[in-house]
């Protein structure tokens, strides 16, 4: 495991070797629907959990409020199609633009907040926003939802028929979002943000501006998801208050990072394609099983993982031995020293 941490870290190398891969999935590997959708949802939720990393990963302000710029942007983009016949790329933007606005207004909030009360705060926060989500049922369809209009295959208006379209639509983003992340930890700020997770008081006392510096990694983090979340609901055509704002929604963002590796370039990727996948399966081959059964298979396979790293699977290493080596003899024991005569004054 340590072998391949090291490769991962050659990013410059490797990153396109992946992207190219990934994208040749369809042709050799995705040969149904399901798998297919399996795919497009991991990258989509591989590109929420990287703009988490830029701040709850490098920066340490553990968040759980991240589905909240998911749902901002899978809901302004939806509400401006359906009830004002906006084209789907403004209203992706529109949405980028909010969550950015609403990151900053929270951010202001929150973020003086530290360890367990930030966490807290940020959760009931998405908690809210799904309750008003639901409360004000004639602009966002409440409970029930709110549905895309049916446009057919329509490209200039974001809307295919073929869903492998969607498939190339989450890649660009997931890489856009590895892109962002990349850039920011070998930045200034990706310094800062680390510096800010390692001391706190600390980084203030050598001169960073702590409170802009968080409030600049959550902004950025925000738009990633903002853009997941358009792409989302482009996507299925559909979305409610728990698919955006829901608890689930919001610690899968966070898990997802967890397991693969928080502050690793690559923890959310790697999280993102063990635990997507896992989910969907359970959630298809457990459905006759008692309600939440997958769930607690879910949370086993999550805490077992975390059990042994806590710092997630990049994190781990594994005793690594030249096959064919032989051990390293032992030191042989020193001879105990002869007696010594004892001496006529000896007492």
């Amino acid at each position: 495991m340590t072998g391949l941490r090291s490769a991962l870290r050659s990013t410059g190398v490797l990153g396109p070797a992946v992207l190219v891969l990934v994208a040749s999935l369809p042709f050799w590997f995705i040969q149904t629907q399901f798998v297919l959708s399996v795919a497009t949802l991991t990258l989509i939720f591989m590109a929420t959990s990287l703009g988490w990393n830029v701040i709850s990963g490098f920066g340490g302000q553990i968040s759980f409020g991240h589905s909240i710029f998911f749902g901002l942007g899978a809901y302004t983009s939806a509400i401006l199609q359906a009830h004002y016949g906006i084209n789907a790329y403004p209203a992706l933007g529109f949405g980028v633009v909010l969550a950015v606005v609403v990151a900053v207004l929270l951010g202001v909030v929150t973020l003086r907040l530290r360890g367990i009360y930030l966490a807290l705060s940020t959760f009931a926060l998405t908690l809210v926003f799904a309750i008003l989500t639901g409360h004000f049922e004639g602009f966002t369809g409440g409970e029930v939802g709110l549905t895309l209009p049916l446009l057919g295959n329509d490209p200039a208006r974001f809307a295919f028929e073929d869903k492998l379209a969607f498939y190339y639509v989450a890649l660009v983003l997931a890489a856009a979002a590895f892109v962002v992340t990349w850039v920011v930890l070998r930045s200034r700020l990706g310094l800062q943000l680390r510096a800010v997770q390692a001391d706190q008081d600390a980084a203030r006392a050598s001169g960073v501006l702590v409170f802009r510096v968080k409030l600049t990694g959550l902004a950025i983090s925000a738009v990633p998801c903002a853009l997941a979340g358009s792409v989302y609901i482009q996507y299925l055509g559909f979305i409610d208050p728990d698919s955006a704002f829901g608890a689930a929604v919001a610690t899968q963002i966070a898990v997802i990072a967890f397991v693969g590796g928080a502050g690793k370039l690559w923890g959310p990727v790697i999280g993102a394609v063990l635990l997507v996948p896992l989910q969907q399966l359970l959630n298809s081959q457990l459905s006759a099983y008692p309600a939440g059964f997958n769930l607690v298979v879910y949370a086993l396979v999550v805490l077992v993982i975390l059990w042994i790293e806590p710092r997630g699977i990049m994190s781990m290493r594994w005793p690594r031995r030249r096959p064919g080596a032989a051990a390293a003899p032992q030191p042989a024991a020193a001879p105990d020293p002869p007696p010594q005569p004892v001496g006529r004054g000896s007492r």
